[in-house]
C-alpha cells in the first residue's frame, strides 16, 4: 500500500483555455437546441429524477491528511441531493445511461476557488463510474458534438479519430460505459471520477451505501425502491477519501486511468444520512423546483477542495456556460 503524497501537479498545456472557450461556443448551441425541445434546462443530466434533503458529516480524530478542507473538523452541515440520468435528452430511465448523484453541502466555511470570497457551498458532483470515458476532455467534447448531430456524424467522428477497426473498439468502450448494469440509487457506490484538492493532497472523493435496503429497485423508475425506503427508514452512505500517491498510479490528467484500491485505499471521512421525507404535496413540488433551478458544479468550491486535471479545467468553462444559458 502506498502513502499519501504532496507531490502532485497539473500539467496545463498552451492555449488549452482558448480551446476549451471554441468548444463551450458549440456546447450552447447544443443546448440551446435541447431547449427548444426539452424546454430550459441543463446540457447534460437534463433529466432529473429526484430531489432529496440530507445531512452531511464529517468524523472526528481523522488522520492529518484527510482532516482538510471541510473535513478539518467533525462537525453536521444541511446537504440537498439531485439524482439525475446523465444524457443531453429526456428519455425513459430504462434506457442506458449514466446515472449522477450531485451534492451540495451548505453551511461550510472558506473561501470560493472562483471568486476568493468566502462561500457556504460546497458542491460534489458524481456519476456510477470510476473512471472517465475519455483520458481528456478534447476527447470527450469531440464525442459529445458528434452524439449530437445524429449517427452519421457519431460513424464519421470515429472512423477520422480512431480509423476502420480502432472505431469498432472505440465504439464497445463507449458502450459499456453507458450499458453499465445499474441496480439503484440505494444500493450503487458514485464517485468525483475526477480529483479534487483535499488541502495539501489530491483525492477521488465517493459515497458508499450502508443501509440495509429491501425495497425492490425498477428500470421504468430508477428512484422507486428508494421513494419506498424513504418512508419508513433512513439512508446512510459512508463518505470515503483515495488519495494520490504516485503519477504513474494515480494520474491527475488522465481520467481514464483508475485509481487502484490495492494501492491507495479509500478512507471513511464521514457520513451521509437522507433521513425519512415525503415526496407528496405542495412543500415537496416547491422543493423539487428549486433544486431543478440550482448549481450543481464541481467548481462550486472552497479552495481547499479545488478541482484537478484536464477535464475538470474543461467543466470550469462548460458548466458556467450552461448556467447562463438556462438562466440559473
Amino acid at each position: 500500500m502506498k502513502q499519501p503524497s504532496k507531490s502532485f501537479s497539473e500539467i496545463i498545456s498552451a492555449g488549452e483555455e482558448e480551446k476549451f472557450a471554441t468548444y463551450t461556443n458549440k456546447l450552447k448551441a447544443i443546448q440551446k437546441a435541447k431547449s427548444k425541445k426539452y424546454g430550459k434546462g441543463r446540457l447534460l443530466h437534463r433529466k432529473g429524477l429526484l430531489a432529496l434533503k440530507a445531512e452531511f458529516q464529517v468524523d472526528a480524530n481523522l488522520p492529518a491528511h484527510a482532516a482538510q478542507g471541510i473535513f478539518a473538523s467533525p462537525g453536521k452541515y444541511e446537504a440537498i441531493i439531485r439524482l439525475s440520468n446523465g444524457s443531453l435528452e429526456v428519455q425513459a430511465d430504462k434506457t442506458p445511461d449514466i446515472r449522477g448523484f450531485a451534492l451540495k453541502v451548505k453551511g461550510v466555511a472558506g473561501n470560493s476557488i472562483l471568486t476568493g470570497k468566502p462561500t457556504t457551498e460546497q458542491d460534489f458532483v458524481m456519476i456510477n463510474h470510476t473512471t472517465f470515458s475519455s483520458a481528456r476532455a478534447e476527447e470527450f467534447l469531440d464525442l459529445l458534438l458528434a452524439i449530437s448531430s445524429g449517427g452519421g456524424a457519431l460513424l464519421k467522428h470515429l472512423y477520422n479519430s480512431y480509423g476502420f477497426f480502432g472505431m469498432f473498439k472505440a465504439m464497445a468502450r463507449f458502450a459499456k460505459v453507458i450499458g453499465k448494469k445499474f441496480t439503484s440509487f440505494a444500493t450503487e457506490n458514485f464517485s468525483t471520477v475526477l480529483p479534487i484538492r483535499n488541502g495539501d493532497y489530491a483525492v477521488k472523493l465517493r459515497i458508499r451505501p450502508v443501509s440495509e435496503v429491501t425495497t425492490k429497485p425498477s428500470k421504468v423508475d430508477l428512484t422507486t425502491d428508494l421513494k419506498e425506503h424513504l418512508k419508513s427508514g433512513a439512508l446512510e452512505y459512508a463518505v470515503e477519501l483515495q488519495f494520490y500517491t504516485d503519477a504513474e498510479t494515480t494520474p491527475i490528467e488522465d481520467a481514464s486511468v483508475e485509481w487502484p484500491e490495492s494501492e491507495t485505499a479509500f478512507v471513511t471521512v464521514g457520513k451521509l444520512t437522507v433521513p425519512v421525507q415525503s415526496f407528496a404535496g405542495d412543500a415537496y413540488e416547491k422543493f423539487a423546483a428549486s433544486v431543478e433551478q440550482m448549481k450543481f458544479d464541481p467548481w462550486n468550491a472552497i479552495e481547499a477542495h479545488k478541482p484537478l486535471g484536464n477535464i475538470m479545467r474543461a467543466r470550469k468553462h462548460a458548466y458556467y456556460a450552461s448556467q447562463i444559458e438556462r438562466g440559473a
